[in-house]
């Protein structure tokens, strides 16, 4: 009876000593509630630091595409809201641009609300504009999807958290987020003898007026209109380190308010606080650079790969894709902010706005994009290609086929500068109305060479089909373009 008394304390000492050994999950998940080896603990920390670096690089690309379109503008055309650069013969290969559109006349600057204050700029009639903070956020569509409906206007901008006297009345009136802000005017080309003649649309242009709401005439610098046609320039965002400090010098320069609150903290997490200094240490620069190489690659291999939602195609049975993928202008889906999509778009195009994603009947404009042929292979410069547009393009303003680099959207460069075809073209058309267009390396046999564009031979490229004035063909699909096929 005794030893059996003496066993049931044992076993209850046991199960006592049992249960003092447990410990929460997490505790046993980390190092059984003991402190990391120093080694582990620095480990972590710095792949914590990179990993910050590469959530960085995803939520600021918006920021710093918009900061490289303006600077590698100042380096060749100057500084000022009064330096407008107009592509007065079009845009061609030799703009290294994300997806620039080569069948309209371009018009870009950049200006600065924290030099200048409200800042108006005078519209001109029969133009297809926005206007953007440098997060690439809609401030307004200009122009044709713009309140001024093609008529011209005066748009007063506002800078963030303006709390100064407004004039009533005569101005369509908007607060910027940012005190930078992007200035992008398009104007429509007409049919010519021999082809898109952009003389009108760069004359329109040229009649693009900016000045400081509170300045006087003689006071206010006059309007350049530098010619951008021909020139080399690079205004690509950065891929070395000053990518990171340019980012940390637009921190710098705009107010809190213009950065989430969030995307602020990733940045406070690397050393990027505003009015701070921004030392990193030499392991913090190595997973700084290490993020300017991967992050890059991680975006690309996401176009790469698809979405799993589908979103991305337009269609069931063809190979184009919506680069929102269904979101909002400003990549809002249902519920959440689509910050892979995003950067996907950010990476390889720029400048976003209601206009180009509203359902807008015979406005607005909407860009088909195909990376793959009819049999779901890449697109290669080395093959052949045609591309069938059914007749009946539904574009009341105009339509246009152009090719880019997959990358990031620039246009490859070939002996015919302009890898693009549109509706002003002298091309052949055939019987019924449709147009057959022919990718290459060369001349496809038999194909006209009216309906040619050039390929880079080894390098894969988009296909973009641009419809401006899209019509309800396109919307209820009635009319969709064949996807690319490849021919011998």
């Amino acid at each position: 009876m005794k030893t059996k008394l003496i066993l049931m304390l044992m076993a209850l000492f046991t199960i006592t000593l049992s249960k003092a050994q447990e410990m929460p999950p997490l505790m046993k998940q980390i190092n059984n509630g003991n402190w990391l080896e120093q080694n582990e603990a620095q480990e972590l920390v710095d792949e914590l630091y990179y990993q910050r670096a590469i959530q960085a690089y995803y939520e600021m690309l918006p920021a710093m595409n918009t900061i490289g379109l303006r600077d590698g503008s100042e380096v060749v055309f100057g500084k000022g809201y009064n330096v407008i650069p107009v592509w007065k013969q079009r845009m061609d290969a030799r703009a290294w641009v994300p997806t620039p559109n080569a069948d309209v006349v371009y018009s870009m600057g950049y200006a600065d609300l924290k030099e200048t204050g409200p800042l108006v700029i005078a519209a001109p009639p029969k133009n297809v504009s926005m206007l953007t903070d440098f997060f690439q956020r809609t401030i307004t569509d200009v122009g044709l999807a713009g309140p001024d409906e093609g008529k011209g206007g005066l748009y007063l901008l506002l800078p963030p958290n303006y709390d100064g006297p407004i004039p009533n009345g005569g101005y369509f009136t908007f607060e910027s987020s940012t005190y930078n802000v992007f200035i992008f005017f398009r104007t429509l080309m007409k049919q010519g003898k021999n082809g898109p003649d952009p003389s009108e649309a760069a004359a329109i242009a040229e009649k693009i007026r900016i000045y400081p709401l509170w300045e006087v005439e003689k006071d206010i610098p006059a309007m350049q209109f530098p010619n951008a046609s021909g020139k080399r320039i690079n205004m690509m965002y950065e891929t070395e380190f000053d990518f990171w400090t340019k980012m940390k010098e637009f921190v710098d320069y705009e107010p809190y308010s213009a950065i989430p609150a969030n995307t602020r903290g990733v940045l406070a997490s690397l050393g990027i606080k505003k009015g701070e200094p921004f030392n990193p240490t030499a392991k913090q620069r190595e997973s700084l650079n290490k993020a300017l190489e991967v992050a890059p690659k991680m975006i690309f291999a996401s176009r790469q790969i698809g979405r799993s939602d589908g979103r991305n195609f337009y269609y069931n049975d063809r190979q184009y894709e919506r680069v929102w993928s269904g979101a909002t202008a400003e990549f809002m889906q249902d519920s959440y902010l689509d910050i892979d999509q995003r950067a996907t778009f950010m990476q390889f195009a720029y400048s976003t706005s209601p206009s180009m994603v509203k359902r807008a009947i015979d406005g607005g404009a909407k860009y088909p994009v195909t990376a793959r042929d009819a049999e779901g292979e890449f697109l290669n410069g080395s093959n052949h290609y045609k591309l069938h547009l059914p007749a009946g393009i539904p574009a009341k303003l105009f339509w246009a086929v152009t090719l880019y680099n997959v990358t990031d959207g620039t246009m490859p460069e070939t002996d015919q500068m302009m890898p693009s075809i549109n509706q002003y073209n002298n091309y052949k058309k055939n019987k019924d109305g449709s147009v057959d267009l022919y990718f290459g390396p060369t001349l496809p046999n038999g194909a006209p060479e009216s309906n040619y564009i050039k390929t880079v031979e080894g390098r894969n490229f988009l296909t973009a089909v641009r419809l401006f004035g899209t019509g309800t063909e396109f919307f209820d699909q009635t009319w969709k373009p064949d996807d690319v096929v490849k021919i011998n």
